[in-house]
């Protein structure tokens, strides 16, 4: 009875596979999380996966990561073939997804149905280490990003203003309806409500390195080690250094305006970066009765931080 409970399983487990790939279910539930039929990860190494929404310093922390810790001196991406070295030590993964289990929605850079079994196996046993930027920053440094084209499927008109940028809807948003500091909002709530994922700021870990890798230390129940030199795996890193020569971007009230709204509607605490909530709406209609539930203040940061353009990963 058993091995017939298995191989049921196993078939389920496949039928579904194929099933999510027609479409019939919604984006956000097109996934499995966990283990299927005989997959065992005992005996492997976890993997620390590094969660941010792009240019938030991931490969900065990536390569301290890498220069700390008793892991691979190599990094991947979740769909590569890292499965024998976690026999040996963790490997980290480098990871965009705007919500738990993201990658794992996708067909197309899954080899087999198998390499999918084993990567979501360990993808929900894995340390998820989330890195959060100034929302400021990390926009300038995308738009200069996308003017260059580092990544073709994002590449902006070379004509298109800093103000014209921010307002748009952004490529990345899977449905179409987030403009970019919609879209940072979004892929920030969704790790920040997460429980598992050790969340970290890109600006703490500048300003105070020692503090952070500590407590980066306790998460991953991984010991701290003397600095080692790592090569770099920064990508863009004079980006917007060189592009900002030939384009200005910036950051004025409509665009700090817009993000006081956008942090305000998803519910978000402001990190630590100065951002206001903002002010009350003038009525045009008759005042709701009392006990209604209304808007949530959201605590403003004591400290707001910038951090420098030249560090860009």
């Amino acid at each position: 009875m058993g091995k017939f409970a298995q191989k049921m399983e196993r078939a389920w487990a496949v039928l579904r596979w194929r099933y999510l790939q027609t479409g019939a279910f919604p984006y956000h539930e097109r996934s499995f999380l966990g283990r299927i039929g005989n997959w065992d990860d005992k005996g492997m190494r976890p993997l620390v996966i590094v969660q941010s929404h792009r240019r938030s310093g991931t490969h900065f922390l990536i390569d301290e990561i890498r220069a700390r810790f008793p892991v691979a001196r190599e990094w991947m991406h979740l769909d590569g073939d890292f499965f024998a070295r976690l026999m040996h030590l963790p490997v980290v993964i480098k990871s965009h997804d705007a919500f738990y289990g993201e990658k794992l929605k996708e067909r197309r850079p899954w080899h087999s149905y198998m390499h999918w079994v084993a990567a979501s196996s360990l993808y929900s046993n894995a340390k998820h280490v989330y890195i959060v930027r100034n929302p400021r920053d990390v926009l300038r440094s995308q738009f200069y990003f996308d003017l260059k084209g580092h990544e073709p499927g994002y590449r902006i008109d070379p004509e298109t203003d800093f103000a014209t940028y921010v307002k748009s809807t952004s490529a990345r948003d899977p449905a179409g309806k987030l403009n970019q500091i919609g879209y940072w909002c979004a892929h920030v709530k969704a790790w920040h409500e997460r429980p598992e994922a050790h969340l970290l700021r890109y600006e703490d870990l500048l300003a105070q390195p020692q503090v952070e890798m500590e407590r980066l230390s306790d998460y991953l129940g991984l010991e701290l080690l003397k600095p080692r030199t790592v090569k770099s795996s920064a990508i863009g890193r004079k980006t917007t250094e060189r592009r900002s020569k030939e384009k200005q971007a910036v950051w004025g009230p409509e665009q700090e305006r817009l993000l006081e709204v956008e942090l305000a509607r998803h519910g978000l605490p402001d990190f630590g970066y100065g951002i206001a909530a903002p002010a009350p709406a003038i009525r045009t209609t008759p005042v709701e009765p009392e006990g209604r539930k209304g808007a949530r203040p959201f605590p403003r940061g004591a400290r707001p931080v910038s951090s420098p353009d030249s560090v860009l990963t």
